[in-house]
C-alpha cells in the first residue's frame, strides 16, 4: 500500500467517526498522570523560553488543542480529516484549525516554538517517520520542542471498527528505540522519555518523548 493510499484510508475513517469521536472523547480527562506529566513538561518548556506558537499536529476534534490553550500555550491545530477539523472549529471557535497532513505542515521554516503530536504518528508506516520528523524539525525554531506519543511494539493491526462505525485503516506500533533513533537522525536532542504499561482500555504499552531542536541545530544533510 502506498503512502497516499494509507493517507486516504485514515482521512476517510476519521471523517466517518468525527462526531462520535468528539462525543466519546470530549476532553483531556482520559490522559493518566504520567501522560499529563509529560504534557505539563512540554508546555512548561515552551512557555519558559517564550517559545512562540505551537501546532497540535494531528489534532483530531481539538480536545488536546484546547487543553494546551488553557495552559497558556499559543496553539493551533491541523488534521488530515476535514470532518475532524469541522467538529474542532465548531466546538472551539476561539482556536484556529486547518486541514493538513503531518508531512506538509502549513508553516514557514523555523516559525514555531513547539510541535505537539499526541498519538498522531500511529497511522504512519515506519518508513514515513524520517520524513515527518524532518518536517517537524523544519518548522521549529532553534530551541523549539516536540512532544510525541505512540503505542509501543512491533507491527501493525488493521482496524475495522472504531467509535461505533465500520472503518478500514491500520494502526502502527513502534519500538521506542526506533522512534528515538529517527528523531535523533532528524537532528533532535531527546530531553525526556516516559513509557508505561497499558491502561484498562489500552492494548499496548505507551510511550511519550520530549525532544528539542538544538539552538545551533541544522537539518542533517541528505
Amino acid at each position: 500500500m502506498t503512502r497516499a493510499d494509507r493517507l486516504a484510508l485514515v482521512r476517510s475513517a476519521y471523517d466517518v467517526v468525527a462526531e462520535s469521536y468528539a462525543h466519546l472523547l470530549p476532553d483531556a480527562s482520559f490522559e493518566g498522570p504520567a501522560d499529563r506529566g509529560m504534557i505539563d513538561a512540554f508546555a512548561a518548556c515552551v512557555l519558559e523560553r517564550n517559545g512562540g506558537s505551537v501546532v497540535d499536529a494531528g489534532c483530531g476534534a481539538g480536545r488536546m488543542t484546547r487543553l494546551l490553550s488553557t495552559m497558556g500555550v499559543d496553539i493551533s491545530g491541523i488534521d488530515v480529516s476535514a470532518g475532524m477539523i469541522e467538529v474542532a472549529r465548531r466546538t472551539y471557535p476561539g482556536l484556529s484549525f486547518d486541514v493538513a497532513e503531518l508531512g506538509a505542515l502549513p508553516h514557514a521554516d523555523k516559525e514555531l516554538g513547539g510541535v505537539f503530536a499526541w498519538y498522531s504518528i500511529i497511522h504512519l508506516a515506519p518508513v514515513d517517520l524520517p520524513r515527518v520528523f524532518a518536517e517537524f524539525f523544519r518548522v521549529l525554531a532553534p530551541g523549539g520542542y516536540v512532544l510525541i506519543s505512540f503505542q509501543v511494539g512491533e507491527g501493525s493491526r488493521h482496524i475495522t471498527r472504531a467509535y461505533g462505525h465500520d472503518v478500514s485503516m491500520d494502526a502502527q506500533l513502534f519500538p521506542q528505540a526506533a522512534v528515538i533513533a529517527d528523531l535523533a537522525n532528524a537532528g533532535f536532542k531527546i530531553l525526556a522519555q516516559m513509557s508505561r504499561e497499558p491502561g484498562p482500555r489500552e492494548k499496548s504499552a505507551q510511550a511519550v518523548l520530549l525532544a528539542q531542536r538544538p539552538l545551533n541545530g541544522q537539518p542533517p544533510e541528505g
